[in-house]
This record gives C-alpha cells, structure tokens and sequence, in this order.
C-alpha cells in the first residue's frame, strides 16, 4: 500500500517525536523551516517530513535513519516529491539515506525526464566552545544593528548589495532579497559611511542560532572583516545560551577556512541532489 503523506502545520505531532527531537534536525533546516512559514509541509505522520518551498525549488527532507532500509517508503517520497512539481528541485537530506534515495529517485521520475545533474555535500559546522575574544574594532569603524525603518540603514544594505548583486546572481530578484536580509538580525560593519562587511543569525531552535551568511565586499576581502564579523555574531548568540551553527558547501574553500579559523567544527554533512529536466 502507498504512503500516504498529508499537509502538515508545524504543530503537528511528528515534531515532538523522540527521534525528531533527538536528531536535532539542524542537520536539516526543518525546524527553522517550520518557524519562517516559507514552506509547505507534509508528512506519513510517522517517520518522513518533507518540505517544498513557497518560493524556489528546495526541498528539504527528514527521515528516521532505518528508513534507508525501507525500498517501498522511498520510492513512495521520490514519487511524492516527483508529483510536487518542484521545478530544478535541489532536495537536501541526511547522508546516510542519500546513496539509496539518489538511485531511486532517478528511477521514480523517468517518465517526467528527470535526471540527476549534481551530487555534493552540505556541511554543517558547531561552534560549542566558550566565547571568542572580540576583534579589535579601529576608531573608524563601528558594528551596528541594522533597523528597517531606518532610512540610512535602507540605504546602506541596499548600496552594499547592489555592489554584490551580480556575483550572487540576484539581478531579477533584487529587491526581494534585499527585503529578506532588511527583515533578518542583521550587523554590519561601517567604515566612512559605508558597510563593507556583515553577518546575519536566526532560524533559533532550542540549542541553536544559525548564521546565515557573512558577507564582505570584493575590494574588502582579505583584510579580516569578515573573521571580525563571525566572532561578533558567534558570540552574540553565545550570550543567549545558545550553540552556534552554520550550513556550507563544502567545495567553499574561503567559507570553511573562515569557518575552521573561527573554531568551528563539521558536526555532520546534508546530501544536496540537485535535478533537472532533460
């Protein structure tokens, strides 16, 4: 019989399963997923949750670890996620079902001409040691909170993205994603009026606060803002008695040396297939 996988909110009572909680699902993102409300969730109820984004084509996927065992349960998710229609889907999951995920789901979708394009991994760093010694901060610079309703603020994410927006590809979506980071827990460093570097946190769970991105401008790298920036925001979430994570491709080469100088440490690695039509 097939699975059968219903809506979810995130109340449902599989988030509050001994072996969700014990996974810690930051291996995952679901539980930051679940809180920001960009995702639609479904569920068998038991030991599989799948989330499609609202916008985008990311899915991310968690299962119980004997699921790998259970043939009949993945083809039913890969034919699950195949129905979805998630166009270019990059479908994120733990490492130890990926190896049988990926062979089944290249099987599941071959009437719909899906093939796997590329196969890597995730990392995903701790930092669980005490707080770092703060950075020395020159007189001519300063690290802020960005507030959105302040219009210089506006003004300095705005000039620092538009200055990034063709390396991160965001030419058609601009505005979008400067809204995005004006809305998250954002701290930038300014020097002479202009932000060179920042770092932003969120998607809390009950041990973790992730940061979701640090940033440098071209011209700026190379000179430790964007260390600077890691040890303000990893300390700032040590303050709230919470345990610093991150997620990284690890091909990243800058990222994971920033990442290794700051201390952080690999706790486990996602398994990101990416698909696309033929």
């Amino acid at each position: 019989m097939a699975t059968k996988f219903d809506r979810i909110s995130g109340t449902d009572a599989i988030f509050d399963s001994r072996e969700y909680l014990d996974d810690s699902v930051v291996f995952n993102s679901i539980e930051s997923a679940r809180i920001e409300c960009n995702y639609d969730m479904y569920s068998d109820h038991k030991n599989v949750i799948i989330l499609t984004a609202k916008r985008g084509h990311k899915v991310w996927l968690w299962t119980s670890s004997t699921i790998k065992d259970d043939t009949n349960k993945l083809i039913d998710i890969c034919r699950f996620i195949r129905d979805c229609k998630v166009p270019h889907a990059e479908i994120y999951l733990k490492h130890d079902v990926a190896e049988n995920f990926s062979d089944l789901y290249a099987l599941a979708t071959l009437e719909l001409n899906y093939v796997v394009k590329d196969e890597y991994s995730l990392a995903v760093y701790e930092y669980d040691g005490e707080k770092l010694p703060e950075s020395e901060i020159s007189d001519d610079e300063k690290i802020i909170r960005i507030d959105k309703d302040n219009e210089e603020h506006v003004k300095l994410v705005t000039d620092f993205y538009r200055a990034l927006s063709d390396e991160f590809g965001w030419n058609n979506k601009f505005d979008r994603k400067v809204n995005e980071y004006l809305n998250m827990e954002l701290y930038a460093l300014v020097k002479d009026g202009k932000m060179i570097a920042n770092a932003a946190i969120g998607s809390p769970t009950e041990k973790y606060l992730r940061i979701k991105s640090v940033a440098v401008l071209e011209n700026e790298r190379g000179k430790g803002y964007g260390h600077k920036m890691c040890v303000f925001v990893v300390n700032k979430i040590k303050e709230r008695e919470r345990t610093p994570m991150l997620y990284a491709h690890v091909g990243n080469a800058s990222a994971v040396a920033l990442w290794n100088k700051t201390g952080f440490k690999i706790k486990d690695k996602l398994y990101l297939i990416k698909l696309e039509n033929n």
